[in-house]
């Protein structure tokens, strides 16, 4: 009885010892799962996600802090796994004492990019360029994907200063590196754009539109670039596809708004920029573009007041002082236009449209200001017809038939086929 007794209690030990193995194993089985999704949740390739904000980071913060709980020493993890979570989220506060914690054991390319992120958003430039160039460093020493994200941040920071070979070398790099992934193309095409290389901007922009049709950025800043090339139908289609894709991207509907405009289409063009100023009621260019609808509209006055409304709070916005000086010459206002195209000019020095504007602002007052104002536009804009109809006009006026036969002659190499420029030479023969 007692041999049976104690074959049974073996038997029971043997198996609770069983089932607490099976347990045991099924516990570091889970964990170890949660381990590895939070680590290829943070882990992403480049080309699956180019910025940290394109991380899974919340998803992997849960699979780590439910891996802690089944005993793994994730401490460090979590904290990093923070650290980019609230910085999503936009929570520099946060984001800033969870980075304490993540870059307690030395600094990592990953948590320099997160530093970067918080001085960018507080503004701190300078800081940002540290942080990204030391990121730089470290993940070239590690050779892992922050590598890639630190050169793309370095790009970006270049564009913003306005830095254009900076960031053009910054990004060509990084396409070398990646040469699939389109938002480097597409960032890489914005840099080309700034430096004047217009056909290799547009080229990478398409590029990007091959590689992912779905970009958003990139169809809106095809659509820019195709409309700055005078293609009003292909502008149209992308800032259309644009909001298609994101149907609450307010740069997408003011493209859509301003190409409308330009194909004269205002029944179109008025809901579409109204839709762009209630998603980004703070942005100046759609502020300026309703001025741009209600001069379309033949409503000068109010086009004015709308862009001294701007301009009032936007002093050294160059454009917006051209847009005002165009309406305002356009009502006859000559006095106050060139006051307008001269705050310009204070704003950016190198602006023909301004140079050519103040011109013929001044002419019949001061034709000795108003031909140096539209030599200066024509020198500048080596593209434009009109600093040159200008200086033709004004030759005209003193009786220079010689002077304004070369400036007709000039502008019609310029716009080849010009109606206005041919009946001035025919009449000047």
């Amino acid at each position: 009885m007692r041999r049976r007794i104690l074959l049974s209690a073996l038997v029971s030990g043997a198996l609770a010892l069983a089932a607490v193995l099976t347990w045991s194993q099924h516990r570091a089985s889970t964990r170890d799962a949660h381990l590895d999704a939070a680590r290829a949740a943070l882990g992403a390739p480049f080309r699956e996600a180019p910025e940290l904000h394109d991380l899974e980071a919340g998803d992997a913060l849960a699979h780590l802090e439910a891996a802690r709980e089944l005993g793994a020493e994730v401490d460090q993890e979590v904290a990093e796994a923070e650290s980019v979570a609230f910085l999503v989220a936009g929570d520099l506060v946060s984001a800033a004492g969870a980075l304490r914690e993540a870059k307690r054991p030395g600094w990592t390319a990953r948590t320099r990019l997160v530093a970067a992120s918080i001085a960018v958003g507080r503004g701190h430039l300078d800081e940002a360029d540290e942080h990204v160039r030391e990121a730089t460093i470290l993940g070239a020493d590690l050779g892992d994907t922050d590598h890639r994200r630190a050169l793309l941040f370095a790009g970006d920071l270049a564009l913003d200063r306005e830095e254009a070979r900076a960031a053009r070398d910054a990004f060509a790099e990084l396409a070398r590196l990646e040469p699939d992934v389109a938002a480097v193309h597409n960032r890489h095409g914005l840099a080309l754009e700034a430096l004047g290389d217009l056909a290799a901007a547009r080229a990478e922009v398409a590029r990007a539109l091959e590689l992912d049709p779905e970009l958003v950025d990139a169809w809106v800043n095809h659509g820019r670039q195709e409309r700055a090339a005078g293609e009003t139908e292909a502008s149209a289609a992308a800032f259309r596809r644009a909001t298609e894709l994101a149907a609450g991207r307010g740069d997408a509907w003011l493209g859509r708004g301003l190409a409308a405009l330009d194909a004269g289409d205002l029944d179109r063009a008025r809901p579409a920029i109204e839709r762009a100023r209630e998603l980004s009621p703070e942005s100046l260019d759609a502020a300026l573009a309703e001025g741009d609808l209600l001069r379309a509209e033949g409503r000068l006055e109010e086009a004015a007041n709308a862009y001294r409304l701007v301009m009032r709070d936007n002093l050294h916005h160059a454009g917006g002082w051209v847009k005002l000086g165009n309406v305002l010459f356009a009502t006859g206002e000559r006095a106050d236009a060139a006051f307008a195209y001269r705050q310009a000019l204070e704003g950016d020095p190198s602006l023909a449209a301004a140079h050519n504007g103040l011109g013929a602002a001044l002419m019949g007052r001061d034709d000795g200001a108003a031909r140096v104002a539209l030599e200066r536009a024509a020198e500048l804009d080596g593209a434009d017809p009109h600093p040159l109809m200008n200086l033709a006009l004004l030759a005209e006026r003193s009786g220079d038939r010689a002077g304004a036969r070369d400036a007709w002659s000039r502008a019609l190499e310029r716009a080849p086929g010009s109606p206005v420029a041919e009946a001035h030479l025919e009449a000047l023969r």
